[in-house]
């Protein structure tokens, strides 16, 4: 999926490797929120920081707490506004740089790091991805197992990546996993391979997804044919993006903060003689409808994995 918290990420220089030996197993227990934490030394501070399991490595500040940490910009291009529906309030002054960090019983690395001028997180300084974290494999505690839960494996889509991919409908499908959202999100490239496949169809109603403070982008529900799944994964509470124009199409009371440069990931293929326009390459964020069903979520690094032990 291509959140904005991913495309911050690949405005950055490539993290080097370190030598430092990572142990084996970290274990994590969520908050009452559905959230894991972790303390994280940067710098001059230490950050409480969310662990975010959907883009890859990267370490994303409130602004307040990066000027705690004594962080910098990098010098003459380490600073710049960005204009983006994702942005709290639709424009935001963003700084990065490689910054050194210290997740609490790990050893210490230098990640991409961005600090934005509007909050980015609400409940906590900031949000680490988990790919960032310097061990083998990491144990995400939601709860005590449930009854006849099972394994599911998942394979990830390379080396250093969290994301993982399918073929649908002649699509490739990029799918995260991410407690912080309620419910699962795709754009209109996916919901469009998902519909033709049978296993959702388009309901007259809209919802907000909401992956940041401030923001509230217009989402159509979808249901789910009987036994619908991508890759083992139920589809439940599923929501497809759509734009203004169309989230007014179907209720004249929705609102929310989608620009016309936002409708990338709305709008699939412009009909007539124009140039077709594809859009964001497909892509569905898989949400707690479906991860609160699972007792354990663990993040194989060294197998390329995610193996989630869920009662579906």
């Amino acid at each position: 999926m291509k959140s904005g918290a991913i495309a911050l990420a690949l405005l950055l220089a490539p993290v080097p490797v370190l030598a430092a030996k990572a142990p084996q197993v970290l274990t994590l227990k969520v908050a009452e929120n559905g959230n894991p934490y972790l303390p994280v030394a940067v710098k001059k501070a230490t950050l409480n920081i969310r662990i975010a399991l959907s883009f890859d490595t990267a370490l994303i500040l409130n602004q307040a707490p990066a000027q705690r940490a004594g962080l910098k910009p990098f010098p003459f291009f380490g600073k710049r506004t960005f204009r983006n529906a994702m942005i709290p309030g639709g424009e935001a002054t963003f700084r990065f740089n490689l910054a050194s960090i210290t997740p609490k019983g790990l050893p210490d690395r230098k990640v991409p790091t961005v600090w934005v001028s509007r909050p980015i997180a609400s409940d906590a300084d900031g949000i680490l991805t988990i790919g960032a974290l310097k061990a083998d494999r990491v144990d995400v505690i939601l709860r005590d197992t449930l009854p006849n839960s099972r394994t599911l494996i998942l394979k990830k889509k390379g080396t250093g990546e969290t994301g993982i991919n399918t073929s649908l409908g002649g699509e490739e499908i990029d799918i995260s996993l991410e407690l912080n959202s309620p419910v699962t999100v795709m754009n209109a490239r996916a919901g469009e391979a998902l519909i033709k496949a049978g296993l959702l169809r388009r309901a007259n109603e809209i919802g907000y997804w909401r992956p940041f403070p401030g923001v509230a982008l217009p989402w159509q529900r979808l249901k789910a044919s009987p036994g619908a799944n991508i890759l083992g994964l139920p589809l439940k509470d599923t929501g497809v993006r759509i734009s203004e124009a169309e989230a007014r199409a179907i209720d004249a009371a929705a609102r929310g903060t989608s620009t016309e440069t936002d409708d990338e990931d709305t709008i699939t293929v412009t009909a007539g003689r124009e140039k077709k326009k594809r859009g964001r390459d497909p892509w569905i964020l898989i949400g707690r409808d479906v991860l609160d069903q699972c007792s354990r979520i663990i993040f194989d690094r060294a197998n390329e994995r995610w193996l989630l032990t869920c009662a579906f």
